[in-house]
């Protein structure tokens, strides 16, 4: 806004009057606008030159004073350019400035504000000094006994929340009571207590969304672990107790397989020997498979499934489903092995003692196709555990807790979810990569 001195604005009220107030001609020879003009000349004819007068420093008006202007203005006894001309204020953009305060804050609006940046820290209740009297130690008391019934209150149980809780809660009270004594009611380290109350809140909650989508997408079947491989491979750094902290909060619990020991009942004696020797660790595809048979329950009845796992990529690489545990099972389910062994290969497949991998049939087939048979010793789960592993997180993922009416209906479940292990479910051994990932990124 241009500033215009006290002898400029006199020649033009000079120049005004000299051509018997010609108002156009003025404001065209000075090239000012009407609103400039027009107060000028109210100001020359309220109070003369004085009120041409220009302040070059800023006017500091009273709060008394500013209240007296706008009631004449809200009461109607002069306009705003009136009341400038009035009470001699440079413009009528002032009074409009304290009407708004006015109409906000009441009386305080027109009060002068503090000068500085307004302070952004909190006040909290201080710290009575150190009690010397009966009188001030009964109050420090009285004080702390308040303070702790204000705690627990607020708190609610007192088995919920842990130390993100209390702290939570701490700093709500702090208002009215000081830290050192809502800490010792807390039993939180100082530390803590700060440790909690820098925590990302924002970014947490974010975080909540996320873990919560993605146990919901994978059925429940993942815990912390897989969470977190989850969340690094979209990108995010976070720490693996965080995932495991949040869940907790969020009542997320990934399903743990039953452990159930079930004793050997075959026939004594020894087919072949333990080649595997419980060595579940293979360095290229097609290198050691092992294979078993679990059993199923539907209204209809009973369902059995025989596959054949890949220990270098833990992919179930053939499977069948039969209603009854037969021998032809487990041929159906060999031949579809075979089908995609690549020509040279010789893998060790490794069973328990059943009566089906006993037979002469089965031995002569891997022996045509060059396949190493090894089996567990007798009553020995633990030679196959990594079989009983994959059934294990199969009932689970899709079988525990749910009842199937029909063969169909478990049959497609049992479809989908081994569809799903191969293709989806991530493996923390294979570093957060699923059994068909993991078997693509080694070929290329």
């Amino acid at each position: 806004m241009t500033k215009y001195t006290q002898s400029f604005k006199q020649q033009v009220i000079d120049f005004y009057l000299e051509n018997h107030h010609n108002f156009p001609l003025a404001r065209k020879q000075f090239q000012l606008s009407d609103q400039t003009l027009r107060r000028w000349i109210a100001q020359y004819q309220h109070s003369g030159s004085n009120g041409l007068a220009v302040s070059h420093t800023k006017q500091k008006y009273p709060t008394e004073f500013k209240y007296q202007v706008i009631q004449a203005v809200i009461n109607g006894l002069y306009s705003a350019e009136q009341a400038t001309l009035q009470f001699g204020l440079s413009n009528s953009g002032i009074i409009s400035q304290w009407l708004k305060a006015f109409k906000k804050e009441g009386i305080k609006g027109l009060k002068p504000k503090p000068k500085g940046r307004p302070s952004m820290k909190p006040k909290y209740a201080k710290m009575p000094p150190k009690p010397k009297t009966e009188e001030e130690r009964l109050k420090l008391r009285i004080l702390e006994l308040e303070a702790k019934n204000a705690y627990l209150k607020k708190l609610g149980r007192a088995d919920t929340g842990g130390r993100a809780k209390a702290a939570e809660v701490i700093q709500a009270l702090r208002v009215n009571y000081t830290l050192p004594i809502l800490l010792r009611i807390a039993k939180l380290p100082r530390s803590s207590f700060f440790y909690h109350l820098k925590q990302d809140k924002p970014r947490d909650a974010k975080f909540c969304e996320e873990i919560t989508a993605l146990f919901h997408e994978h059925h429940g079947r993942y815990g912390y672990r897989r969470i977190t491989m989850l969340l690094k491979a979209r990108g995010h750094h976070i720490n693996h107790k965080k995932v495991q902290r949040l869940m907790q909060q969020l009542g997320l619990k990934g399903k743990c397989q039953a452990k159930k020991y079930r004793s050997y009942h075959g026939e004594v004696g020894k087919i072949t020997p333990n080649v595997l020797e419980r060595n579940f660790k293979a360095m290229k595809l097609n290198e050691k498979w092992l294979t078993d048979v679990t059993e199923f329950k539907c209204d209809e009845g009973k369902l059995y499934l025989s596959p054949i796992k890949d220990l270098f990529n833990n992919e179930i690489i053939s499977y069948d489903l039969s209603r009854t545990p037969n021998f032809e099972q487990t041929i159906r389910m060999l031949n579809q092995a075979i089908a995609r062994l690549p020509k040279g290969k010789t893998p060790i497949l490794h069973s328990d003692q059943d009566w089906q991998y006993q037979m002469r049939g089965y031995r002569k087939r891997l022996e045509k196709y060059g396949i190493i048979q090894s089996m567990s010793r007798k009553g020995n789960c633990l030679d196959n555990s990594a079989m009983e592993s994959f059934f294990g997180r199969l009932k689970t993922g899709c079988y525990a807790g749910k009842r199937f009416k029909t063969y169909a209906e478990l049959e497609q479940t049992l479809h989908d979810y081994i569809r799903y292990y191969n293709n989806e479910r991530i493996q923390i051994k294979l570093k957060g990569l699923s059994p068909v990932q993991y078997r693509n990124q080694s070929c290329d």
